[in-house]
């Protein structure tokens, strides 16, 4: 009401029309008119045509508007019995009187802009929020996407090198080819059913590690020692699966010598709010001349940086004769 009031010129010392009920439901009918004009500029103008690149029937659609209101306004308060009486009273007293018509600018249309600048950027406003929830939603829907392409590349990647194993025992006619096919099997229901969850008990993690080095541990000379110890409250951790064996598969691949002594390391120590692995294994020259890729490693350290952001600290130190790998996850 105040644009009516301030921006309408009339000379304090007459009567003024401001003050008839018809004004009064003059303003009363700009309120509504703007109100309508508010949601059919947000909720049909911008979608409907300046969203889909029409901008001159948008524009057209705008100034049709405001034409149409002004004429509302017109003919509700100009045109009412009490302002023409009004002006034919000041005509009589003075026949050169001129009514000064500033109801129509800058009053109604600078109520007119502000309704059509406030409900243009409250839809721009919401669609950038809509947007950029949008956003966050595909984010968390890739970053889903690749942990579990990382953890189908890992899964295949361990269990062709445990077949590998089991080849050979086979070849050799070994006796201990069942008992490697039964822990096979335990560790592939782990990989199909525990491991797709997002995360696991420590614990299963541990049998589901130590099932892998009994496994390798068929095919092994007594030159080989292995030491695997776990210490602190394992029961109470929860991590996310397979993020130690691709570290302990690596030490089986590259640390152990069918005809020299070799060794490997293995500490996991857990308490309430930290996890620290440690994987340390002798470097075989021989070994070196295997083909691999990494990609254990290599995903495991991928994992690790979009499922413990901040929250984990990966360190590989490697030389001529040892391989050690620390990891501490902060659970």
């Amino acid at each position: 009401m105040l644009p009516f009031v301030f921006l309408y010129y009339n000379p304090k010392s007459t009567p003024s029309p401001l003050s008839s009920p018809r004004f009064v439901n003059s303003l009363i009918t700009s309120n509504i008119i703007l109100i309508i004009f508010y949601y059919f500029n947000r909720w049909w103008l911008i979608p409907k045509l300046l969203a889909r690149k029409k901008t001159w029937f948008y524009i057209f659609s705008i100034i049709g508007y405001l034409a149409l209101y002004i004429a509302i306004l017109y003919f509700i308060f100009i045109k009412a019995p009490e302002t023409q009486k009004y002006i034919r009273d000041q005509l009589v007293k003075n026949p050169n009187f001129k009514m000064t018509l500033r109801f129509f600018w800058p009053g109604p249309v600078t109520l007119f802009l502000l309704t059509f600048v406030v409900s243009s950027s409250s839809k721009v406003i919401a669609q950038w929020f809509q947007a950029e929830e949008n956003r966050q939603e595909v984010t968390k829907q890739q970053l889903q996407t690749e942990l579990s392409l990382l953890k189908s590349q890992v899964n295949p990647h361990f269990l062709f090198n445990t077949l590998n194993s089991i080849y050979s025992l086979s070849v050799t006619n070994s006796d201990k080819t069942p008992d490697a096919v039964m822990k096979l099997s335990r560790i592939m229901r782990y990989t199909l059913e525990e491991s797709q969850n997002d995360e696991v008990p420590l614990d299963d993690e541990i049998m589901f590690a130590r099932s892998y080095i009994d496994l390798q541990q068929l095919r092994l000379t007594d030159k080989v020692h292995i030491n695997f110890a776990t210490t602190g409250e394992t029961e109470s951790v929860i991590i996310a699966p397979l993020l130690f064996i691709p570290f302990i598969e690596n030490a089986f691949k590259y640390g152990i010598s069918a005809h020299h002594p070799s060794a490997i390391d293995i500490q996991l120590q857990a308490s309430n709010h930290q996890v620290v692995f440690t994987c340390v294994n002798d470097v075989v020259p021989a070994a070196q001349k295997h083909e691999g890729t990494g990609t254990g490693i290599i995903n495991t350290q991928r994992r690790l940086d979009m499922l413990y952001p901040g929250k984990h600290s990966l360190t590989i130190e490697s030389n001529t004769q040892q391989y050690k790998v620390l990891l501490i996850l902060n659970v």
